[in-house]
């Protein structure tokens, strides 16, 4: 109202000639009925706006059966076409232009389609494992994309564009042998999780600094891995909390590490590494909670120096039973220990009962046969998950009458 009484304010008395005022009213009547349009299409557009699913909404929804006839593909919100199972619809992705999740892994592609840069909705955009060289350019104009995986193909290089996806949170590189990255890469602020694995990974790029956002980082299946280089790069990452390194053929981490202060969990290769040596090192970790160790073949004789970790995962390569013996010994000595998860024992010694502190105990997939009797000491057990072994169904019922008080999967 403000805006038109100035209008005839600023004309005077110019305003009130008839001719005038007859040209007034046709202009006043052609800005009223554009107005009334502009609110109208805002409305009806805001009416037909589909709502953005929350990502764990997203991934527990089922799909669109692709092999069917799908009569309004405008309403398809996930669609997957891994395979190239209704590989009909790629020719026809324009249609469904409500998709929040589209899955094209392994169809063969040798490019992306365009009409993928269309799906302004996508959330979750999924070419793992097709024959693309390049990832396009047009992949910054899908704003509200969270998750993408590009895992398996044979790109080298990442688009500028890449740093326009701001809201994006998990990313997929596995089997991806990157050359470089564009300066752009640091600008995904929102960033959480980044996939390296298999990679070709030798250290990361000052780019990974600005990912102030990423919490965990899988480095696993990278032989050549520089660990003091990438530490240091890691090191300034605020909210790194998780750090995959099994498979990489690691020696020793050795106590001149940069220290990564948030770490709570640590997975990594025992194969080759010498874990008494590593000890020291993960003793600085103030805050890491839990410890997966693969392939353990000797007893780490300091472990119980690991009085800050809450939850220790085991793949043991022992074919002593003393060593076993000698390894849950010093496991004993873990005073925060409550969650203990063993794989590759074909018995479960005695001194088992001396755990008094676990809360859960995983023995699922060792083809067990019988639990010893002092499994009855763990008085504070709640869950055992003994499932994938041998226990024949009078060894089930021994076990649930001496844990009455415990949640056993069997």
């Amino acid at each position: 109202m403000v805006y038109w009484q100035a209008l005839f304010l600023r004309g005077g008395k110019a305003f009130f000639d008839g001719r005038k005022r007859n040209k007034m009213k046709k202009y006043i009547g052609l800005v009223s009925f554009l107005l009334l349009f502009t609110l109208t299409s805002c409305a009806q557009n805001k009416q037909n706006a589909v709502k953005l699913l929350s990502m764990e909404a997203l991934e527990k929804m089922k799909g669109t059966n692709p092999e069917a006839p799908i009569e309004k593909p405008e309403e398809v919100i996930k669609l997957d076409l891994t395979g190239g199972v209704g590989t009909k619809h790629i020719k026809n992705l324009a249609q469904f232009k409500n998709l929040q999740y589209l899955s094209l892994e392994s169809c063969g592609l040798d490019k992306v389609p365009n009409a993928v840069f269309d799906l302004k909705q996508l959330q979750v955009l999924n070419i793992v494992n097709n024959q693309l060289a390049i990832l396009p350019k047009k992949i910054g104009s899908l704003i509200n994309l969270r998750k993408l995986e590009i895992a398996f193909n044979s790109f080298t290089q990442l688009p500028a564009e890449i740093g326009d996806l701001g809201k994006l949170e998990h990313l997929n590189l596995s089997n991806v042998k990157l050359t470089s990255y564009p300066p752009e890469f640091s600008k995904l602020k929102n960033l959480k999780e980044v996939i390296l694995q298999k990679s070709n990974v030798t250290s990361l790029p000052k780019q990974y600094e600005g990912l102030a956002s990423l919490s965990s980082i899988w480095l696993n299946q990278n032989p050549s891995i520089n660990l003091s280089t990438t530490f240091k790069v890691l090191a300034k990452l605020p909210k790194l909390k998780e750090v995959v390194l099994t498979r990489s053929d690691i020696k020793v981490l050795p106590m001149d590490l940069p220290t990564l202060p948030g770490l709570q969990r640590l997975l990594i290769d025992g194969k080759s590494l010498d874990v008494k040596q590593s000890i020291p090192f993960l003793k600085k970790l103030a805050r890491l909670e839990y410890l997966y160790l693969e392939n353990i073949r000797q007893v780490p004789e300091n472990l119980q120096q690991l009085t800050q970790v809450k939850e220790l995962a085991l793949r043991l390569k022992m074919e002593n039973k003393e060593d076993v013996q000698q390894l849950f010994a010093n496991i004993k000595a873990m005073s925060s220990l409550n969650l203990l998860q063993v794989y590759g024992v074909k018995s479960l010694p005695t001194n088992i009962g001396g755990l008094t502190s676990l809360t859960t105990l995983n023995l699922r997939g060792n083809f067990l046969k019988t639990l010893p009797e002092e499994i009855k000491d763990l008085q504070k057990l709640k869950t055992l998950n003994l499932q994938v072994n041998s226990f024949p169904p009078e060894e089930k019922a021994r076990i649930k009458k001496l844990l009455p008080n415990t949640e056993i999967k069997f």
